[in-house]
């Protein structure tokens, strides 16, 4: 008896006996789907196994669908009607030409009948389905389509006033049909209804899948949803396709077919590797967007040798730099177009490293200005900005990998900690029995070296650090850091290899372990993650989305971001290098921490000849200005000022503007020698502040500098007192320390020694 019920259902589906068996089978020993029984439904000759709330969903789908045909039969009705008298019109013709018109007539008389009879036959088929406050208009109907017919087939159906009677007849019939057939629309977006039987989120994701994902000619032809799991933000399945027909790159490679098909955005869909099955794929779709607002930062993390920098858009776990790992220290890459946030996130990585207690941070800015980052200025325990403030850099990192590289060889490790924690490197008290460290891990004793580096497309071409090998010499410090404590991490805004001086090796090797890829809209962009590539424009807009590689994950994240970070820059801890790397980089250190009085005379010799220079070229035009005026007095020749007599003992009593006109003084404008006065009167009356009219300094380098003689030392309370905006206290800052009026010690500014005693850079020198 099965047998024979088996053969009918196969014979009715199109299919063989054993086929269908065969599927049958598959579908009830498999596994329920989301905690619900397993049914399985027939539609044509396509078997399908649903939860109890996919049944629903597909119920409520089929209802939809049989009543959108049913607002169908109106039109078509009244459309097969016009079409019956345009016909009975013209056999009416013939007829009245060959049998004349009674003939006619009678033809006519017997084409309405006809119809008639035959709309009334087809209301007999579908009595059932005909809605009972629809019965009396029907038999109008009924009525109203054979006489509409035998008057067309004589007067002929374009007759206006048969169109308008049929129009007419046709919208007072069939208004009740309509009223009785509502078609409910589905609400937008995910989530298909609100009432108790229209089923959950992933349901109606499933449903989807199966109508337009899974069918025939479709992006995944048989492929099937498994192994579903909710979270609060995700739905999260596993994709089966038949096995030899689709590998992990075609399923990627349609995921835009995939989320138009499900009815999605691009960005909430997530297509990652299944570990097991090169065939099958892991299909995330968010369904909360915890991104789009923005990602708070609330302070510095440092978690065994990781920091994490913000979550992916699913909320499972958090993107993470790697440091340090077993291996030893790792190097990154951070790419983006500019304003993607890149350095937002070199920012987080710097105070996350600095906040550990265990590493030391120096801070290149490829911008000359050092503009780029003025938290990562003050975060470095030694910040340049530059290509000959970063080609120093570059030699304190070789020399500081020159002495580790003999550290390591007396050094070995301690007792490992009972957790397995490494145990810290102590020196090697007998080299027969202790084997030497096989590398150098941060330690508060033994710091790590990090070398931060913002703009390198821009450093990578210039001519300074071309003519120095920089990207060579930079290689080689990415190829061996690691085993010395050393890492390099690199922000630049493309992944092309003109960025990286047209080495990819060093690019390779950057982004071996730390890859960050912020949007990027140049389309001949990749990243390659978990060993696929995936484009950096198919992030959104808004700064601070990216690709992690370090989590082997396909899903973007957002990098956590705040306004201010002044706070956490002022409370993180630092570290000092240990004696032997301080002593090899202490030659590289920029020349105010050995002898400010020596860069205050370079800088002041410069800035002398430049305004000599300047003096010159408007003398030359005829135009005013204002002329260093010296007296004659006992006098000694600094570097740079070749006839130029300058007094022995300075002070800044002796600073005058005199006014220029044509290249010479002019009386009356100002004051003059005679009006000098004493060097005190005049001390007395500028006071502790230098304008920006004697001093040659811009507006912003003046407000900068009153506020570092008020006792402002850190870039934030600066940008406080002065109202501007930190890239700028960042920009003056740097200006007055090139100039000698300002030095930095570790992470706090003050006034150099010679611009609280003396106007260095004064427009006048007198004796």
């Amino acid at each position: 008896m099965s047998a024979a019920i088996g053969s009918g259902v196969a014979g009715a589906a199109g299919v063989s006996p054993e086929v269908l068996a065969a599927a049958l089978q598959r579908l009830t020993a498999a596994e329920p789907v989301a905690g619900g029984e397993v049914v399985v439904r027939a539609r044509g000759s396509v078997l399908r196994r649903e939860s109890p709330g996919q049944v629903v969903v597909s119920e409520r789908a089929e209802r939809v669908r049989a009543r959108v045909w049913a607002r169908r039969v109106p039109y078509l009705a009244t459309a097969a009607a016009a079409a019956a008298g345009a016909l009975g019109w013209a056999v009416c013709g013939l007829v009245a030409v060959s049998g004349g018109p009674v003939a006619a007539s009678v033809t006519a008389v017997g084409a309405g009948l006809t119809v008639s009879a035959g709309v009334a036959g087809a209301r007999g088929w579908w009595r059932r389905r005909i809605p009972s406050s629809w019965t009396t208009a029907s038999w109008a109907g009924v009525v109203g389509a054979g006489v509409w017919v035998g008057a067309s087939a004589v007067v002929g159906p374009a007759d206006p006033a048969l169109l308008a009677a049929l129009a007419a007849g046709s919208a007072a019939c069939w208004s009740g049909w309509m009223a009785a057939h509502p078609v409910t629309v589905p609400a937008s977006g995910l989530v298909l209804g609100h009432d108790e039987d229209a089923g959950d989120v992933g349901d109606g994701l499933a449903w989807r899948w199966a109508e337009n994902v899974a069918g025939r000619g479709k992006a995944l032809p048989g492929s099937l949803l498994t192994d579903r799991a909710d979270s609060a933000r995700a739905v999260r399945w596993t994709v089966r396709t038949p096995p030899g027909e689709l590998c992990f790159d075609d399923i990627l490679s349609r995921r835009g077919r995939i989320a138009s098909a499900l009815g999605v955005s691009g960005k909430q869909l997530v297509v990652e590797p299944y570990p097991d099955d090169e065939g099958w794929a892991q299909l995330t779709v968010i369904i909360a967007d915890v991104l789009s607002s923005g990602v708070a930062f609330t302070g510095p993390r440092y978690e065994h040798g990781a920091i994490p920098l913000g979550p992916y858009a699913d909320g499972e776990g958090e993107m993470v730099f790697h440091a340090v790992e077993a291996v030893g220290v790792r190097n990154g890459l951070v790419t983006g177009e500019p304003g993607s946030g890149k350095s937002a996130c070199l920012e987080a990585i710097g105070l996350g490293l600095a906040s550990s207690g265990c590493w030391h941070v120096f801070f290149g800015d490829g911008d000359p200005d050092g503009g780029s980052s003025p938290v990562l200025n003050d975060v470095a325990d030694w910040a340049e900005s530059g290509p000959e403030g970063v080609l120093a850099q570059l030699g304190a990192v070789e020399a500081a990998l020159e002495v580790r590289s003999l550290l390591k060889s007396t050094l070995t490790e301690g007792p490992s900690a009972p957790d397995g924690v490494p145990g810290v490197l102590v020196a090697i008290t007998d080299p027969a029995v202790q084997p030497s460290a096989r590398k150098l891990l941060p330690a508060p004793g033994l710091p790590g070296l990090v070398w931060v580096i913002d703009e390198l497309h821009r450093l990578s071409t210039h001519p300074v650090l071309v003519a120095a090998d920089f990207i060579g010499r930079l290689e080689r410090v990415v190829r061996i850091g690691r085993k010395y404590g050393v890492a390099v991490v690199v922000g630049t805004q493309s992944l092309l290899a003109p960025d990286f001086g047209g080495s990819t090796v060093l690019r390779s090797f950057l982004s071996a372990r730390n890859l960050f890829a912020f949007r990027n809209m140049n389309r001949s962009e990749n990243v390659v993650v978990d060993g696929l590539a995936v484009a950096p424009t198919s992030l959104p807009a808004g700064g601070g989305y990216c690709f992690a590689s370090s989590g082997g994950r396909m899903a973007m994240g957002r990098v956590a971001w705040a306004p201010d970070l002044g706070e956490w820059v002022r409370s993180v801890p630092g570290a000092a290098l240990d004696p032997d790397t301080a002593a090899a980089v202490l030659r590289f250190q920029p020349a105010q921490g050995l002898s400010p009085r020596a860069r205050w005379e370079a800088q002041t010799a410069k800035l002398a000849a430049w305004r000599r220079s300047t003096a010159t070229s408007t003398g030359a035009s005829g135009g005013g200005g204002v002329a260093p005026v010296v007296e004659s007095a006992a006098s000694v020749v600094l570097p740079g000022w070749s006839g130029v007599s300058v007094p022995a003992a300075l002070t800044a009593a002796d600073v005058v503007a005199v006014p220029l006109r044509g290249g010479e003084p002019v009386a009356g404008d100002g004051p003059g020698l005679d009006d000098l006065g004493s060097s005190a009167d005049l001390g007395a009356e500028v006071g502790a502040e230098v304008s920006a009219e004697v001093s040659g300094l811009s507006p912003a380098q003046s407000e900068v500098y009153a506020a570092l003689s008020a006792g402002c030392s850190r870039t934030g309370e600066i940008a406080a007192r002065t109202g501007r905006k930190a890239p700028a206290v960042s920009k003056a800052l740097t200006a007055l320390a090139a100039a000698g009026l300002a030095t930095k010690t570790g992470r706090y500014w003050a006034l150099s020694s010679q611009s609280q005693s003396s106007w260095a850079v004064s427009a006048v020198l007198g004796a």
